[in-house]
């Protein structure tokens, strides 16, 4: 959005200056050229105090003249449209004047002319120097009045008219630079508003969007308007295009025809059969004449047991870090012994590959004692705005540097230029790097050495993008593909069995989802799948130096 209008001691802002003063020299132009054609049709005939046709017909061109000098000058973007509006509102008053003492005076109805001229200096010019031009006026149709009653009859009348129409534009003057003064109060009070309220709908979208609970917001003809993207997960992952609830999710659909058929009574819970989740739906009427007929609230019905397992899992992370920090010390001991044996002379074979056993089981041992630490210390995510394409470029080449003792290919496949996401950056790098780190373990299939894919989909339609870590390895059978999410399972016998869970723990944290698809014998594809964001990021992107994880699946 962009910024407010910065308001001067004038009663209008700059830009609207320039706007009427734009639209007052095409006024001028238009009466310049009405008058002309009047002349020349003879409609406007010359009075007596004045009968030089000669200096009426260079006075109506001078004035032309001036007009369309005066609207190119409006036209000039570096222009000081208030000290414009001064200049030109004066030669009007110039002008009409000479016009006034040449066309009859007030018979000719010219006057008029004084109350728009001083009705636009009382909008675009402060108070004193409009009732200036409004005195300035004034005394050009009495002076008029007072020369023309020594030449025409009835100077008495014409002092009372011209002593009305300066009473008018006095009058007008005031009242329009006080309208113009209660019209800047409320643009600037409708900014105000404008931005408190586009600020509250960025809350409020927010809020929406980060709810546990699904939300979806239904018209009167069964089209979803809004979902959040716990209902969207709980749908089943619909597409964006499809709208209507009913093909959506039929049972829900029942739900909503039950609960207004029966006078909005209490709904039991039921099973959504896209993604086999118990909810227990909130159905909220809106009042008639909106957009957005009911609100659906999806709860779910194991919420107390979710809770419950959390609990657990929180208390079983804490008494895992509380005996990796026991074992830490002794296991520190065994490795410096091992490595000081390792040191002596004179050892024999088996001595020597007994020693490396211990120090290799010692390095696997530290690893998992690390990995047990890292989760019982996991901070909730703190996500924050920022750019993916350049950011996933920069964990690339930080990844390729940290393993270079490592033989693999790392490529990237980025489909897009610019993508927003509201992520936690040290959890993002976190898990990615497990992923990447797990691929590169199982790169490779004997017939092509081993490469890593860094690939990230941006999903036009449904507004997500997805990131996935590929390898073109030997696969994941079909029978344990479902078990590579659980703690310490594991396929290697050097792997701890926890990177895989703690990178899904840290999508979760963030509302992302990390799931895998593989083809036994070729390859492995791991996807993280998060929301896009939108709008302006109002920090600089700067890449956070990060600590790196290391894992084993």
């Amino acid at each position: 959005m962009g910024r407010p209008a910065e308001f001067s001691a004038y009663p209008l802002s700059l830009a609207l200056t320039q706007r009427v003063v734009n639209y007052l020299t095409g006024f001028r132009l238009f009466i310049s050229l009405a008058l002309g054609f009047a002349y020349l049709a003879g409609a406007l005939v010359q009075g007596e105090t004045f009968t030089n046709l000669t200096f009426a017909g260079s006075t109506l061109l001078s004035y032309f003249i001036m007009a369309i000098y005066l609207l190119v000058e409006s036209r000039r973007q570096d222009a000081n449209f208030y000290y414009l509006a001064q200049v030109s509102l004066l030669v009007d008053i110039v002008f009409l004047a000479l016009f006034l003492y040449l066309f009859g005076g007030l018979d000719s109805g010219l006057a008029v002319l004084f109350v728009f001229t001083s009705a636009a200096a009382a909008i675009l010019l402060p108070l004193r120097v409009a009732l200036l031009l409004a005195a300035l006026a004034t005394l050009a149709i009495i002076g008029e009045s007072v020369l023309g009653g020594y030449i025409r009859s009835g100077m008495i009348e014409n002092l009372l008219r011209s002593g009305l129409y300066g009473l008018t534009i006095f009058i007008i003057t005031v009242l329009v630079h006080v309208l113009a003064f209660w019209a800047r109060d409320f643009r600037l009070i409708a900014e105000r508003q404008m931005i408190t309220l586009t600020r509250l709908e960025q809350i409020n979208e927010l809020i929406i969007r980060r709810m546990s609970n699904g939300v979806l917001a239904v018209d009167r003809h069964g089209e979803i308007q809004l979902m959040n993207e716990s209902a969207w997960f709980l749908l089943g992952s619909p597409s964006a295009s499809d709208r209507v609830l009913a093909e959506v999710s039929p049972e829900l659909n029942s739900a909503l025809e039950s609960w207004q058929a029966d006078n909005k009574s209490e709904t039991p819970s039921l099973t959504l059969k896209a993604s086999q989740a118990e909810v227990i739906p909130k159905f909220v009427s809106l009042p008639s004449g909106r957009d957005v007929k009911v609100l659906i609230f999806l709860g779910d019905n194991d919420v107390v047991s979710q809770r419950a397992l959390e609990l657990s899992a929180n208390s079983l992370a804490k008494l895992s870090g509380n005996i990796a920090h026991e074992i830490r010390n002794p296991l520190a001991a065994v490795s410096h012994a091992a490595q000081l044996l390792g040191e002596a002379k004179g050892l024999a074979e088996p001595e020597a590959r007994l020693i490396d056993i211990i120090q290799n089981q010692s390095r696997r041992m530290n690893g998992i004692v690390e990995n047990i630490l890292q989760l019982s210390r996991r901070e909730k995510s703190q996500p924050d705005l920022f750019e993916l394409t350049d950011w996933l470029r920069n964990l690339a080449s930080e990844f390729n540097s940290a393993n270079q003792d490592q033989e693999f290919h790392l490529r990237e496949a980025i489909e897009a230029d610019e993508v927003l996401v509201m992520f936690d950056r040290s959890q993002l790098h976190q898990a990615l790097w497990k992923l990447m780190e797990n691929a590169v373990q199982h790169a490779g299939n004997g017939k092509e050495g081993p490469e890593v894919v860094l690939r990230m989909i941006q999903e036009e339609s449904s507004g997500f993008c997805v990131l996935s870590v590929e390898d073109n390895g030997t696969g994941i059978p079909e029978d344990r593909i479902g078990d590579i999410f659980e703690p310490f399972f594991t396929t290697r016998e050097q792997g701890s069995g926890l990177g895989l869970y703690i990178a899904r723990q840290l999508c979760e944290a963030n509302q992302a989802e990390l799931t895998v698809d593989s083809t036994p014998g070729w390859k492995t594809r791991f996807h993280i799948r998060l929301a896009r964001a939108n709008g302006e990021m109002d920090q600089e992107l700067n890449q956070t130096d990060l600590p790196r994880e290391h894992d084993e699946r």
